[in-house]
């Protein structure tokens, strides 16, 4: 009885109360802010790390888990996520009187549903519009073909890849590039190294924690690592999120691009 009279409080205290929002995914916390909305975020996941004022919030969870003790003590009226390691909690907060909105951002067209959608529950919508038409803008851009092949390194150990159904797949093909495990129809992959040393690799993407490339002698026989033509040292956040930086992401990875093939 004593809990059912402290849910109707909470209840009763959340009713009608000001937009308040916790964000457990960084590209939906980017997403937020560049729809000029920062001032609603209560809370934030302990990767959400853009646009740099969003480090002072409260860490109220981890990637797709959510700390529900914390996410309480916040009071929320809204949780967006990506997904939840536990779909179980989603009641819970509910119950509370917490929405939570669970949102896929795995692709430009998921981005742009979350646009769409958080446009309407942060009003701001004119804000959403004109970024729907930007990504519409990118994906419909003029792309100019190179002849480079790019190995897109996720992990190292063990090693992942892209495949076609990746996010990275297309972040590859907007560069005008081509992913060399790009004929494989999944999202990610695990192919060996036989198979990646009979393919034409020109240019390596190390997105791995380590830098395997220049330990592990498997990686020396590859002519991107000969060349020098390893992608490590730039914010990959900007390609690796569908967010707003995507495109300033891919207009940087081809400018280097093309200066790789002017040398």
């Amino acid at each position: 009885m004593r809990i059912l009279f402290c849910l109707l409080l909470t209840l009763c205290s959340l009713r009608g109360a000001e937009l308040t929002v916790v964000s457990l995914s960084p590209a939906l916390t980017e997403l937020i802010c560049f729809l000029g909305k920062e001032s609603v975020l209560a809370g934030r996941s302990d990767v959400c790390s853009y646009p740099e004022s969003v480090k002072k919030l409260p860490v109220a969870g981890r990637f797709a888990v959510p700390f529900t003790e914390k996410i309480l003590s916040l009071k929320p009226t809204l949780l967006v996520t990506n997904d939840l390691v536990n779909p179980g909690v989603k009641v819970n907060f509910e119950r509370a009187g917490i929405r939570t909105l669970q949102l896929p951002c795995r692709s430009l067209d998921e981005y742009r549903k979350c646009v769409e959608i958080l446009g309407k529950e942060l009003d701001a919508r004119e804000a959403a519009s004109r970024e729907i038409k930007r990504i519409d803008a990118l994906r419909n851009k003029k792309v100019i073909r190179k002849n480079v092949r790019i190995l897109w390194v996720i992990w190292d150990t063990p090693l992942m890849t892209p495949g076609r159904r990746s996010h990275l797949h297309e972040v590859i093909s907007l560069a005008g590039a081509v992913n060399a495990t790009g004929e494989f129809d999944q999202e990610y992959l695990r192919p060996s190294f036989d198979t990646l040393l009979k393919k034409k690799i020109d240019v390596i993407i190390w997105s791995a924690s380590s830098s395997g490339w220049k330990q592990r002698r498997v990686w020396q026989k590859f002519s991107a690592v000969k060349n020098k033509r390893v992608l490590a040292e730039f914010d990959q956040d900007t390609l690796l999120r569908p967010g707003p930086r995507l495109k300033e992401g891919i207009e940087k990875l081809e400018k280097i691009l093309d200066s790789w093939s002017q040398k």
